[in-house]
This record gives structure tokens, sequence and C-alpha cells, in this order.
């Protein structure tokens, strides 16, 4: 076995900025976690076939090894309620893609995003009406939740010129995040229910219209939740679900629970939701909430998903309407090759020709 020269600052870079432990390490090569704390101290070494399989693991092409320096990424602020959990090496990767998929979409398209700004002190709900003004959207009824997440991610992109991605998180303190930039960029959970992934859109919206990055657990009414997350929560439930009109749908459908039912159908959103709006507007009891509450997560425990995965959706959601549309342009003016263009969004050949193409 020959022995390959790799700094051990690079090596600890590496594992550090993929999220992982010297232990969780060992146990993906197969060896002993004091090999691995004795190679990044430099009393050991790795062979070239394990160095390969780092590279695998941490999502990096073999050359970031040989480097001198291995680049930080910015910290996002972190408002999950559990802050003292590590973040999963899921999380880890899909914040390195969407800063890369940022930068790369500027370079490209020398465009900016274009956050709207409003006056300071609006309440949540005088800010979810000014913004659905800004954005000349009617409020979506009658709608299948993956029709309303569509529309609202399509109309998002291009109003504000903004990445609106999807990826595989699998963590279940982490909802969403969201990267304010030259192009901003919203990352939601590729694993959760369509309901969630829509109000996740409009929680991160709420810090991009603070002009905050953030990466968040989103629990509506956990009494830890840091203030702006409640605003966050408080700005997305009115956007999707307006009072005024709640209220006048109340009429219609009652607040029982066929009418909870009825009403999470209307709106594309979960019932915990609709819930939480009519106990805030005293519509329902808080001890009707809690029994509601109790039967919402044993019955979320039981469900699964079911059925075979449509990855050509899949992928298209990972990459996104803005981004495809401007690494396609760029391709088209020959600005850069199709294995560049594939390279960026990252894709297999054979999705790229179908996105780009």
């Amino acid at each position: 076995m020959s022995k390959i020269n790799i700094k051990p600052s690079i090596l600890i870079a590496l594992r550090e900025a993929s999220g992982y432990s010297p232990l969780e390490v060992a146990k993906k090569l197969g060896v002993s976690v004091q090999k691995i704390n004795n190679v990044e101290r430099g009393k050991d070494f790795f062979t070239l076939t394990q160095i390969k399989k780092l590279a695998d693991i941490y999502s990096r092409p073999l050359a970031a090894f040989f480097t001198d320096k291995v680049p930080k990424l910015p910290t996002l602020p972190d408002y999950r309620i559990n802050r003292e959990r590590r973040l999963t090496p899921e999380v880890y990767l899909a914040q390195r893609r969407a800063f890369y998929l940022s930068r790369k979409i500027a370079e490209l398209s020398n465009k900016k995003s274009k956050i709207p700004s409003f006056p300071k002190g609006l309440s949540t709900k005088e800010l979810a009406n000014r913004f659905r003004k800004y954005l000349g959207v009617d409020l979506l009824k009658q709608k299948k939740a993956d029709e309303i997440l569509d529309y609202y991610k399509k109309i998002l992109e291009e109003k504000l010129s903004m990445a609106i991605i999807e990826y595989p998180l699998k963590a279940e303190g982490v909802r969403a995040f969201c990267i304010f930039s030259d192009i901003s960029v919203i990352v939601l959970n590729e694993n959760d229910e369509t309901p969630i992934k829509l109000f996740s859109l409009f929680h991160e919206i709420y810090h991009l219209l603070k002009k905050t990055s953030a990466i968040c657990s989103i629990d509506v009414e956990h009494e830890r939740q840091p203030r702006i997350e409640f605003h966050c929560d408080r700005f997305a439930a009115e956007f999707l679900v307006p009072t005024n009109d709640l209220i006048e749908e109340i009429k219609k459908t009652g607040v029982d629970n066929k009418g909870i039912s009825k009403l999470s159908k209307i709106y594309g959103v979960s019932k915990q939701v609709i819930m939480l709006r009519l106990l805030k507007l005293g519509l329902v009891s808080r001890d009707r909430y809690r029994q509601f509450k109790e039967k919402f997560d044993k019955e979320k425990l039981k469900t699964k998903k079911t059925g075979r995965r449509k990855w050509d959706r899949v992928f298209f959601n990972r990459v996104g309407n803005f981004a495809a549309q401007e690494v396609s342009n760029a391709y088209r003016k020959g600005d850069i090759t199709f294995l560049e263009s594939a390279e960026i969004l990252n894709l297999k050949t054979n999705y790229a020709e179908k996105i780009i193409g």
C-alpha cells in the first residue's frame, strides 16, 4: 500500500464541512476511529482506495483532497428548536449545493435577485396582503396541493429572480433553509409532504423579505420557537389562508371534523395549519386543538410514503425552474458546454438532456 500524502488539516476540514464525526467516517470506511484520529493527527495515512471512498462519502472531487485550503461556507443563522443537535451530512451537502448554485447562476446570468422591500412595522397580515399584490396573484383555492406548490414556486422564481430547489435533507429538525444573496435560494426538504413544503416555502420567503438567511425547523406552536420564526409562521399562514377569506369559507363548511377536512382541501394546507388558524380566531377551544394534535401526530407516525418515485420529477425539483432556465440559456449562447451545464445542475447526462434540452 503506497502512502498518500494529504495534509491533516485538509482531511479535518473536508470531514467537518461534510457534517461527519470521526466515528461516522470510521464506520463508513470500515476502519477504527483510532485510525481516523491518527491520520488526522499526521501519525498514519490513508490508501488511495480509501481516499477515493472518502471522496464519494463527502461528495467531493478527488482533487479536493490535494488542495492547500478548503473554502469555508458562510454560516447560516440557525433558528431550529433543537439547535444543540448536529446537522446531518445531507443538510451540509444541501447547503454546499445551494451556495454553489447561487454563485454559478450569478456568474452566468449577471442577474441579481429582486427581493422587494416593504415599510417596517407592518403586521404579518398586512405584509402578506401587500406581498400578494406585489406578486400579482390571486388566492388559489380548490386546487391540489401539488398544483398550488408548483404555481407559487414558478411565480416566485420568475418575479424575484431566485432559485427554489428541493433536496433530501434527512433531518427531522430541518424543514427548510434559505440563503439571502445576489441570487437568493430556498431549499425545501424533498421528503416532506407537499402541504408542509408549501408552508415552509412561505416561511422562508418571510426571512428573505427581512433580508436574512436562515435554517429552520418550523414548529408552529413550540414555546421555544425564536420570535422571528413565530412571525414567519404567521406570515405563511396569512398568505396561504387569509383571515377574511377563511371566515367566509367557514360560513359554508363549519368547523366540525368534516369542515376541517374541507378547509384543508380548499387551501391545500395541512389540517394542523387550519386548526391553528381557527384556534387563533377563537373558533376552536384549546382543549379541542390538543385532542386534534395528539391524534394528528399519531396518524403522521403511521403514515408512510408508498409507490414508485417519479425520478424525472424528483431531479427537476432538485434543479428548479430558475436554475434550469439560466443554465440552459448559458448553454445555448455557447458560454458553457453541455457537460458543464450538467455539472452545475448536478445531473446525470440522461436527466440533463431532458432538462437542458
